[in-house]
């Protein structure tokens, strides 16, 4: 089995995996320093040794996934521990991930201040706005992936999971209620809606008369961003990256 070529169409076809390499051994040992495993959710590639060290070893792989963080794991092999082999192993958990998928719907002047932001802390970015004098502005001309589309045309093609992100920045009412409308029952990590609360509690009695429930009412963060008194669009978007920062820090995450 070749590990890499294994974990570069791994990393193609956007599948978290975790690495395990065996980095050291002390005395009687089933494989040598430098084995390695690949292991998804769903399956393991690759050997460390079999037996109960394996088997143990892909319960905390996967623990290793979840919580997204670099671990080294020393395992005790001596008679009446995981397997009695007589010596002790230490194990190199690294887990990887595709870059966070996120979406900004509206190319205003938030989304300006936002992205790079974003781009700074690895997300992948799609911006979606029907305006082309907006979406084609040089600021945002580092970002790829640009749609030139009214959101309710591009919502559809979104494979949600997870992992996703969908920001709400858009320059219309219509826009942001048909966008937090179509995401609030899918799956997703962050649902965030630029609103005042007036207009937050209008869209919430429009969902409800929808049948949507006030828990999946809840999914939505808004007014979006944490509450540090922002009123520029910079500040707003500080505001914003504070907010996923706290979401996905080993304290925030969970």
């Amino acid at each position: 089995m070749d590990l890499e070529k294994k974990a570069v169409e791994l990393k193609s076809n956007n599948t978290p995996y975790c690495m395990v390499t065996v980095v050291r051994v002390e005395g009687s040992a089933p494989r040598h320093a430098g084995a390695k495993m690949i292991v998804t959710s769903r399956e393991s590639l690759g050997t460390i040794g079999g037996g109960a060290l394996e088997h143990t070893a892909i319960e905390d792989a996967r623990l290793t996934l979840r919580h997204r963080e670099a671990i080294c794991k020393k395992y005790d092999l001596t008679e009446g521990e995981i397997q009695p082999c007589g010596g002790s192993v230490e194990l190199f958990f690294q887990p990887e991930h595709p870059p966070k998928p996120v979406y900004v719907f509206g190319a205003g002047h938030i989304a300006e201040k936002l992205c790079p932001m974003l781009a700074e802390l690895g997300f992948d970015i799609t911006l979606i706005d029907e305006r082309s004098e907006r979406i084609d502005l040089p600021t945002f001309s580092d970002i790829e992936k640009r749609i030139n589309e009214l959101p309710k045309d591009f919502l559809p093609t979104i494979k949600f999971d997870e992992d996703t992100h969908i920001i709400c920045l858009t320059h219309k009412h219509l826009h942001d209620e048909e966008i937090i409308e179509f995401c609030l029952d899918k799956p997703l990590r962050y649902l965030g809606l630029i609103s005042s609360r007036k207009k937050w509690a209008l869209f919430s009695e429009h969902y409800r008369e929808k049948g949507f429930t006030d828990e999946q009412l809840a999914r939505v963060s808004t007014p979006i961003g944490l509450d540090i008194g922002a009123e520029s669009p910079f500040e707003i978007a500080v505001a914003i990256v504070g907010e996923l920062i706290g979401l996905h820090s080993t304290k925030g995450a969970k």
